[in-house]
């Protein structure tokens, strides 16, 4: 073999094969492009969007728009497109099949597809042998995705606003305590306004001593000071605490208004910059490829078993 390729050229022996060589190509050229044809191989055609994450905030390291593709690629957004679409049946997969699952996530993997781009923005793509289908499918892709994302917003604020009504309950208790407390102080001894209260009573006690105020006068002053002094520290400190509580009491209705807000809040999280539309043209097969790659391959086999036939040949004389 080796003394053959030495002494003879290549091109002599290809020359010498031409018919052969070229019936072989014509062959395969008509083989390849019938069995590439409809008949055998079902035209797909492709519908793609691109879209951006909006109204959202990242939760992690991950940037909002591997977030979104998380969600796009979650199996249960792919059940959803399986369900809505029927794509057990279109992709003739039965549902009693031991890999069932398997083989319909496969499918779907192979059909449809979500990348992040080098922009930040996702890119849904979706192949079917009906344009339209595969234009609803990427549709479909961005309504479930923010009927999800949706849903996960509202079931947070609901949890929040839950915690929220809870603690402004607590919150009440402790309101209704402190001021139970300071009425029964009010009723019986008198008290007011700690601070208010404890001015007046000085300025009115030295103001009726030096204006020769009755005993009685003096007496009832003295007595609403003798109160101040016993139980004045004790109502000064439920009055603070009052406002304290009044003032948590405040936040916490703030906060739970605004998770009502969000809870019952209807908006979208997608800015479609792409719009996905029916495709007049096939994207797959690609006839010429699957012919050209074909022909290439078998006229290669055909020139390994050329040069081996002359070799043998050769090797023989």
């Amino acid at each position: 073999m080796k003394s053959f390729f030495d002494n003879q050229s290549l091109f002599t022996v290809i020359w010498k094969w031409k018919q052969h060589l070229i019936i072989v190509g014509v062959i395969t050229i008509i083989a390849s492009a019938v069995f590439s044809s409809p008949y055998f191989i079902t035209p797909l055609f492709q519908s793609q969007a691109r879209v951006y994450p909006t109204n959202t905030q990242s939760y992690s390291e991950e940037s909002e728009s591997e977030q979104m593709l998380e969600v796009f690629n979650s199996t249960d957004i792919k059940r959803q497109i399986v369900d809505a679409f029927e794509l057990t049946s279109r992709y003739g997969i039965k549902e009693d099949d031991p890999y069932f699952r398997t083989k319909i996530l496969k499918k779907y993997d192979d059909r449809i597809e979500c990348k992040k781009t080098e922009y930040e923005s996702i890119e849904l793509m979706a192949r079917d042998a009906d344009p339209q289908i595969a234009s609803n499918i990427v549709d479909s892709l961005v309504a479930f995705y923010n009927r999800k994302i949706l849903f996960l917003r509202q079931q947070k604020a609901f949890e929040e606003a839950f915690s929220y009504q809870n603690d402004l309950v607590r919150k009440k208790k402790e309101i209704d305590r402190v001021s139970s407390e300071m009425e029964s102080l009010r009723k019986e001894y008198g008290l007011l306004d700690y601070e208010i209260q404890t001015e007046q009573v000085t300025m009115g006690y030295m103001t009726a001593l030096a204006e020769g105020a009755n005993r009685t006068a003096v007496n009832d002053i003295k007595d609403l000071m003798t109160n101040l002094e016993k139980k004045g520290g004790q109502f000064f400190l439920l009055q603070r605490e009052l406002e304290a509580l009044e003032i948590q009491r405040d936040t916490i209705n703030r906060r739970y208004d605004k998770a009502i807000a969000i809870a019952e809040k209807e908006e979208t999280y997608t800015m479609v910059v792409e719009e996905p539309f029916p495709a007049d043209k096939k994207s797959y097969p690609t006839r010429w490829l699957i012919v050209l790659v074909s022909l290439i391959a078998v006229e290669f086999l055909a020139l390994l078993t050329v040069f081996s036939l002359e070799g043998i040949k050769s090797s023989k004389q």
